[in-house]
């Protein structure tokens, strides 16, 4: 008879460099790892809390675990992939039927949401701020150049988070960690897609949702130039989308033909200068249109869907087959040992 492999799900936990023991390991009733553009990633770990053996408590010592423990998960089919290192923030106990710990941990931009500060900052671009946030937290700084320089930005009673969250999403920029390193950077919706799938062959579900954009089809910003003492307008209209992921025509270009121009002004301060402005109004323009078409889906656990990335979905007709850009996952094993992955995704085009 011919020999038919078996695929079968596995994960691994390392707890401050140690696997986690082998007492603990068959104790795990599920583990759920959760990742979301420009929010700490998360890991819930679910443990039977009862020692049937000893007729005693296992795990809430709080030395066993204990807050700011560093856990690392890997986990996939056959072979665990690295998903994510983080640090435990929190317990939740359930004495009841059963008796169960929930663990969870973030990854290491949780670390930036410690604290609010009230900071100035003179003549430095977006990029540099925020390689210098990262490193007051021992993290290595991965920073696209952001080349507007700032005069003066005042950071006022807010968490370094929320900070670079507000400075990040005006002009466009994603913010993650992996492992100790920071990243900052531009949005990747316009990358090639490394990961295929097909309906019903190794994709489950997926509900689909498009909505006519009402706004955002032409963005404005008014602006004083004070070097020569004058009003400045700029704009991004057609032509000013990164990409429309394989589609057609982009969310805008379709609602204008079927209802009219639909324009928007960008409410910001100043612009630092035209490049400024021009970054602001586009990264507006970019973020309202990905809100054209979202999705969510469901397959076998796949580690390789991460946010962040792109994806080509096939077999959903000539119009919704195409790439799109996965902005949160959730990857789960089961109490059965069962490895699902559901997946959020954005578009710009059809």
């Amino acid at each position: 008879m011919e020999n038919i492999g078996i695929s079968a799900p596995y994960f691994q936990l390392i707890l401050n460099g140690t696997d986690l023991s082998k007492e603990l390991m068959p104790s795990i009733q599920g583990i759920k790892f959760e990742d979301e553009l420009n929010l700490p990633a998360m890991l819930t770990i679910n443990f039977t809390m009862v020692d049937f053996e000893k007729g005693t408590w296992k795990g809430i010592d709080l030395e066993t675990f204990k807050p700011g423990d560093e856990i690392k998960l890997s986990m996939g089919i056959d072979q665990a992939v690295k998903m994510m290192a983080g640090e435990i923030t929190s317990f939740d106990l359930s004495f009841g039927e059963p008796c169960t710990l929930e663990i969870r941990s973030y990854d290491r931009l949780h670390r930036l949401r410690f604290g609010t500060r009230t900071h100035s900052f003179k003549d430095a671009k977006d990029s540099d701020i925020a390689a210098s946030i990262a490193s007051e937290f021992k993290l290595t700084p991965k920073v696209e150049d952001t080349e507007t320089i700032v005069p003066y930005l005042l950071q006022n009673n807010q968490t370094n988070y929320d900070f670079l969250s507000e400075r990040a999403k005006r002009i466009g920029y994603e913010m993650l960690v992996d492992d100790k390193e920071f990243i900052f950077r531009k949005s990747q919706e316009n990358k090639e897609p490394q990961i295929t799938m097909m309906y019903k062959i190794d994709l489950d579900t997926f509900s689909v949702s498009l909505k006519t954009p009402t706004k955002g089809g032409e963005a404005t910003a008014r602006w004083w130039d004070v070097k020569n003492k004058k009003e400045m307008v700029t704009t991004a209209s057609t032509g000013s989308g990164t990409t429309t992921m394989a589609g057609k025509v982009s969310g805008y270009e379709l609602s204008k033909k079927n209802f009219g121009e639909s324009s928007m002004i960008v409410l910001d301060d100043a612009a630092i200068d035209a490049a400024d402005a021009d970054n602001l109004v586009k990264a507006s323009y970019n973020t309202t249109l990905k809100e054209f078409i979202t999705g969510e889906g469901t397959c076998m656990g796949n580690p390789a869907i991460r946010a962040g990335k792109t994806v080509k979905l096939d077999g959903l007709g000539d119009r919704f087959s195409g790439i799109y850009y996965v902005v949160k996952t959730v990857h789960s094993i089961d109490d059965q040992g069962d490895y699902k992955t559901s997946f959020t995704v954005k578009r710009t085009g059809i």
